[in-house]
């Protein structure tokens, strides 16, 4: 189970864009597209310029509750079931 997914809330905790809070779009092995982060101009022939959101490794971003406005790290947890859980470390609230 991976920890981060799509449409998920993050913050950016390095780089030009640090601080920096929104959703992810695309998650890959060991990057993510972060909407409205990282974004480039490129030029396309025929098209003038095109912005484009370029990835961001995983290791720069943490998931963001907006309910206590600070970043968390997730654990995941599985129960007596079998089934497994994501959940917010620092408050124990679980994760959907």
């Amino acid at each position: 189970m991976k920890k981060l997914r799509k449409w998920d809330p993050v913050i950016v905790i390095s780089g030009k864009y640090k601080w920096k809070t929104s959703t992810i779009e695309k998650v890959d092995w060991d990057s993510v597209i972060v909407k409205d982060v990282n974004v480039a101009k490129k030029a396309v022939k025929g098209q003038w310029f095109i912005k484009k959101t370029l990835p961001i490794h995983i290791s720069n971003i943490m998931y963001y509750l907006n309910k206590e406005k600070q970043a968390t790290k997730i654990i995941i947890e599985t129960k007596k079931d079998g089934k497994k859980i994501r959940k917010a470390k620092k408050w124990n609230i679980e994760i959907k």
